[in-house]
């Protein structure tokens, strides 16, 4: 199976909003049998390369699919491989 790739740009892993994305995330992909990676970027410089502050990103499989909110189960379906 296909591993994908989640990654969070947050002001860094005690950001309740992200915790509490990420939790929300991994619930969803583990009643989907679905395998992922999760990564959280706090590096600025990171930020610039996605050309976004609104934090917390989510990043799936190298492409922006909600920024300050947990995206929608379709719209994490359409982004996973």
């Amino acid at each position: 199976m296909i591993k994908n790739k989640v990654e969070i740009l947050s002001p860094g892993p005690s950001c309740w909003k992200t915790r509490k994305i990420i939790k929300s995330l991994q619930q969803f992909f583990n009643d989907n049998n679905i395998e992922v990676d999760f990564k959280i970027i706090n590096n600025a410089d990171e930020f610039l390369k996605y050309k976004t502050w609104i934090l917390p990103t989510i990043i799936i499989n190298n492409k922006i699919v909600a920024r300050g909110y947990r995206p929608s189960n379709d719209k994490i379906l359409s982004s996973i491989k």
